[in-house]
């Protein structure tokens, strides 16, 4: 039972542990600038509204502030690196149905400057759109597209522009210094969904448009000479319309992201929309059956389509934001909404959208909605529930979701719903008034709360400051680093970038050694060398959790051990193991002298030789001294280092040179009683020695007259060190030897 304990309050440490130190997330705030004169630039081009008094009927732009609506772009618009923002004004003047879009150039500190030159004006609601260089001239071109109206469009008186209740799409060729504007299609005007890529690879971008019927597919090229678009590949339309007939499907839409480029490109439709039995009209979003994934290459001019599963479905009280068990379909936006991956990794790609649930208004006369995730797989069969929980249902998203790789920690790309902080009544189960996306966990889908959110400058942000913020995607907002693009409908002076900080250059827990020995009874410390104290640690030996929240650890046995460090950042980071190795101290070593007079270590190997008690470079077992001295040796074995050995004192040499053929010798060297004493030295027969003690300096023998080969007795002397002094009667002979008696 004990050990149950044990267990139980370790996992709920790792939990809290983890908790407290997920990975921050920042927030870069203010990064929209309005130039001076804005409000008098705005009303110039915008058939005289003043923002700081916009009048009625404008939804989306109260005194003072600058709304917008969902046509936000992030583009490199004066190519130098760094990507542009894009983002359509309100107040507009309702009258007139005149709309701008200003571009925000970023500049070097990461803020975002309207260009006032650049002038994105037209009618109608400019949602939808992309850049591309449609003339060829290597400056960016933007195009824009009108999907649906509100309110007060369904008034309007019509215009020639204005056929199947469309304003015409507008070009906005870019001229070096402003734009200049034309229309699309002005004989079609049905343009609903499209992308720009050089599909003919000359150089300049063609605009793909799908659109509704007959017109379901077109290619629009520039030309130059007259200064218009014209459909470049005629007959492209006439396949698709023979394959998408409007009593069989919805128009397509190029919703299927990172598949549209000068090769090929992915639409999914709506099929089976008309139904007889009830009259119902064949575009409202519920009657469609089910969904096709359409593929088309250029070079081919083949579609393919993979028929995908959508029934309808009984969703609860809980997940209906009306609070009303009904009957749902559900429908995919016109935007970049779905996602192809591999979520299990076995081999087969589903797709994952990001969407909004629907009943069927015109049974039950009130139209409901709920929101929520869908995977569908292209086997056509429904695999939501396989890799989401709830079926999927989620009422905290919205129609418009993401997929980033936002989380640097988790597998694949995550899927982010497209606005934060609704009111907590729209979530369910408890779920958070603050940030959330879905994470790849073991092959599913979990939810992940964005908890620990600060401003650049570390002001912590309550749940109010994300309130009803719209979400794009940043890729490569930094190093290492996606981010998100939140702002506000009804404000775009509060446009931000939240981003996870990146771990991918948090360095590992690094150690004074790399390699660890205990000797004997001894213990070793282990330290980190990168920690600080707002660091976090766990210590693991043998597999279990020793200690926490330490720079350092005292081992005195056999043990394997690992380190798990977590920042200040919340990047956790683990060291690799560690083993530590006892062994035994080793002897201490001897020191002998050989015939060569050579001093010798008993340990054949890891010798360390010391003179006069200082290390010196000779690391094998036999040296050949240099110089006078007491010489002692070490041995390392295992990363053990034995005791000092005994010094041995020892002489250069015990001959001294005098001239050619001539020396005088002492042996040996140590002695114990009797030294031999031999010359050679012309003109002289006989020398005197005396014999000092090196210690005291005190003489404490003589020997007079010797002549070559004589012995000297010294037996009375005691063990140790001495100056022996060898002259000559005049004086003109002196040398000194240095005897050792043992």
């Amino acid at each position: 039972m004990k050990k149950k304990h044990i267990l139980v309050a370790l996992i709920l440490f790792c939990t809290i542990f983890n908790e407290l130190h997920a990975q921050k997330w920042i927030v870069k705030d203010s990064i929209l600038v309005f130039p001076q004169g804005f409000s008098s630039w705005l009303k110039r081009n915008n058939g005289g509204v003043d923002s700081a008094a916009p009048g009625n009927g404008n939804a989306n732009g109260q005194i003072g502030s600058i709304g917008t609506n969902q046509g936000v772009d992030l583009y490199d618009f004066n190519k130098d690196g760094l990507p542009d923002l894009t983002f359509q004004l309100f107040p507009s003047n309702n009258a007139t149905r005149e709309y701008l879009k200003g571009i925000f150039i970023q500049n070097k500190n990461g803020q975002y400057v309207l260009d006032t030159n650049y002038v994105i004006k037209a009618k109608g609601d400019m949602w939808l759109g992309g850049f591309g260089d449609f003339n060829g001239d290597g400056l960016t071109d933007y195009h824009y597209i009108i999907q649906n109206y509100h309110g007060a469009d369904s008034n309007r008186k019509l215009s020639p522009e204005m056929v199947n209740d469309n304003w015409p799409e507008k070009v906005f060729i870019n001229n070096g210094k402003s734009f200049d504007t034309l229309t699309l299609d002005v004989n079609n005007l049905n343009v609903e969904s499209t992308y720009a890529a050089d599909v003919d690879k000359d150089g300049s971008d063609e605009i793909v448009a799908a659109g509704r019927y007959p017109d379901v597919m077109n290619v629009y090229k520039y030309d130059k000479s007259k200064k218009q678009f014209y459909k470049m590949l005629p007959d492209f339309s006439k396949a698709w319309t023979s394959r998408f007939d409007p009593n069989v499907s919805r128009y397509p839409l190029f919703n299927v992201a990172n598949t549209n480029n000068q090769n090929e490109f992915v639409t999914i439709l709506f099929d089976n929309s008309y139904s007889k039995d009830i009259g119902e009209p064949d575009w409202q979003p519920y009657n469609f059956r089910n969904f096709t994934y359409a593929k088309y290459n250029f070079s081919t001019q083949k579609i393919e389509t993979i028929n995908l599963n959508r029934d309808s479905i009984l969703i609860p009280i809980k997940y209906s934001k009306l609070d009303a068990d009904d009957y749902y379909r559900f429908c995919i936006h016109e935007k970049i909404t779905a996602y192809k991956m591999d979520i299990d990794k076995n081999g087969e790609e589903e797709i994952v959208v990001g969407g909004f649930y629907m009943n069927n208004y015109y049974k039950k006369n009130f139209n409901r909605t709920t929101y929520g995730w869908k995977v569908l797989g292209l086997n056509g069969k429904d695999l939501t529930t396989q890799f989401f929980k709830d079926s999927g249902f989620d009422r905290g998203t919205d129609i418009y979701s993401h997929g980033l790789d936002i989380d640097e920690t988790a597998e694949g790309i995550e899927m982010i719903p497209g606005t934060w902080g609704l009111n907590p009544q729209n979530y369910i189960d408890g779920s958070p008034t603050l940030g959330y996306y879905y994470k790849v966990v073991n092959g599913k889908f979990e939810k992940a709360l964005i908890r620990d959110i600060k401003l650049e400058s570390g002001k912590k942000l309550d749940s109010s400051y994300f309130k009803e913020m719209q979400l794009i995607k940043y890729p490569n907002f930094k190093k290492n680093t996606n981010a998100l693009l939140m702002y506000d409908f009804n404000n775009i002076k509060r446009v931000s970038i939240l981003y996870q900080v990146s771990c991918a250059d948090a360095p590992k827990p690094i150690f004074d050694k790399t390699q660890y020995t205990i000797c004997g009874s001894d213990s070793t410390i282990v330290k980190l060398t990168n920690y600080s104290k707002s660091d976090s640690t766990i210590w693991y030996v043998n597999n279990k959790v020793k200690a926490t929240n330490t720079d350092q650890l005292v081992f005195k046995t056999n043990d394997t051990f690992y380190v798990t460090k977590i920042d200040t950042n919340g990047c956790t980071k683990t060291s690799d193991a560690i083993m530590l190795l006892k062994f035994s101290t080793p002897s201490t070593p001897t020191i002998s002298r050989d015939t060569s007079n050579s001093l010798v270590s008993n340990s054949s190997t890891g010798n360390l030789w010391y003179k006069d008690g200082t290390a010196i470079t000779d690391t094998t077992q036999k040296i050949k001294p240099s110089a006078v001295g007491s010489y002692t040796v070490k041995t390392t074995q295992n990363g053990c280092v034995s005791a000092l050995s005994s010094p041995y004192y020892f002489l250069v040499t015990d001959v001294i040179n005098l001239s050619a053929n001539e020396f005088i010798k002492l042996a040996p060297n140590p002695f114990i009683n009797q030294l031999n004493f031999d010359f050679v030295v012309k003109g002289y027969q006989r020398l005197n020695i005396e014999v000092y003690d090196l210690a005291t300096g005190t003489r404490v023998a003589t020997k007079q007259n010797l002549t070559a080969g004589m012995p000297i007795t010294l037996g009375q002397l005691s063990a140790g060190t001495y100056i022996i002094k060898v002259s000559s009667n005049d004086n003109k002979i002196v040398q000194q030897f240095k005897m050792v008696k043992l």
